[in-house]
């Protein structure tokens, strides 16, 4: 299979863009001249950075070979490498010839420089994701993310904001390599009224009747259970009346503000450890434990967000998501309990 063949299926996770690092490195190495080679192009906006080369200049002929794209012999990865070979007098380098589009080679080569070497900036990466959405319009948001190394969300913004929505179809080409509607309103009511009518139903024989992806389905059935609308509010809009109902049962209106109060976490928690009948029982002990260690506030969350890679994201969201339901259950018990 050519590069190009299996770039019209974006690598997304670890797995797959080192398995894409594997189909290149079973090219042969050879030797070409530097002069011969092109630098225009480069997802670096600023040219290379002259420190990085004299570090790798440092290191002589210990550095791995560059990927270069045959046709235009262009550099795809290496060119702080082809610099530091100049610094050290060489007239040649070891190069892996790639054989493939330029647009294949353009998104190879900002894979390439978000997985190792000197990262590109945000506003590269950013400059990157927009020419991958000219080019790829028919990628999903999570696709050009992950080979951009930003989010999906940002995705979304720069796409909105180049227009490339209006010229594309209806149509985005996921993860797994399978066509999805842009607009999965409807279907993602249509997997609700399923889960409605039977409780039971698998995640994959709802994705197959709704053509959603079984991750789809199963933040369906997560909305439904918290009690919320299954279409997230950035996906909403104008539906006609009389859709499927949001969830199973919704709790009562009195039960449903108490759900959204917004607590002072810290004061509760000092309160919590000052009460006598916590304070001097195990069990009590335990329980405060247990709350100062997994009660989190906005800035907390903020915080955790900020610090995770674009790779983990949908991972660590359907653990939030997890653990979320899990927290709504204890807050429906307790409020019984006070009832």
């Amino acid at each position: 299979m050519s590069l190009a063949e299996q770039l019209t299926y974006p690598a997304v996770d670890l797995d797959e863009i080192e398995s894409s690092a594997i189909w290149i490195e079973s090219h042969p190495i050879t030797r070409v001249r530097i002069d011969s080679l092109v630098f225009e192009g480069s997802p670096r906006l600023g040219g290379e950075d002259h420190d990085h080369v004299r570090v790798l200049a440092e290191a002589g002929d210990s550095l791995p070979a560059i990927t270069v794209h045959r046709p235009t012999l262009r550099v795809i990865d290496g060119a702080h490498r082809v610099r530091a070979a100049l610094l050290n007098g060489r007239t040649e380098i070891a190069a892996r010839m790639l054989d493939c589009d330029e647009a294949a080679a353009f998104v190879l080569s900002v894979k390439a420089n978000v997985t190792h070497g000197l990262p590109l900036s945000r506003q590269e990466r950013a400059a990157a994701a927009a020419r991958i959405i000219m080019t790829h319009p028919q990628w999903s948001d999570r696709a050009v993310a992950a080979a951009t190394g930003i989010s999906d969300k940002t995705v979304s913004r720069i796409r909105s904001q180049s227009g490339a929505d209006s010229a594309q179809s209806a149509t985005r080409l996921g993860r797994d390599g399978r066509l999805r509607p842009l607009d999965s309103g409807q279907r993602r009511r249509r997997a609700a009224a399923m889960f409605l009518d039977r409780p039971d139903a698998g995640l994959r024989e709802v994705a197959r009747a709704t053509g959603l992806s079984p991750a789809t389905v199963r933040d369906v059935r997560q909305r439904i259970d918290r009690g919320e609308d299954p279409v997230p509010g950035r996906y909403r809009t104008a539906e006609s009346p009389g859709g499927v109902t949001a969830t199973r049962q919704r709790p009562a209106a009195g039960r449903l503000d108490r759900r959204t109060v917004v607590v002072d976490r810290q004061r509760l928690l000092a309160k919590l450890s000052e009460d006598p009948s916590l304070r001097l029982n195990e069990a009590g002990r335990r329980a405060l434990r247990w709350l100062h260690h997994y009660s989190v506030d906005g800035n907390g969350i903020e915080t955790l967000g900020q610090g995770l890679p674009c790779h983990w994201a949908p991972d660590v969201a359907d653990l939030a998501r997890s653990c979320a339901a899990a927290w709504a259950e204890l807050a429906e018990q307790l409020q019984q309990r006070a009832e």
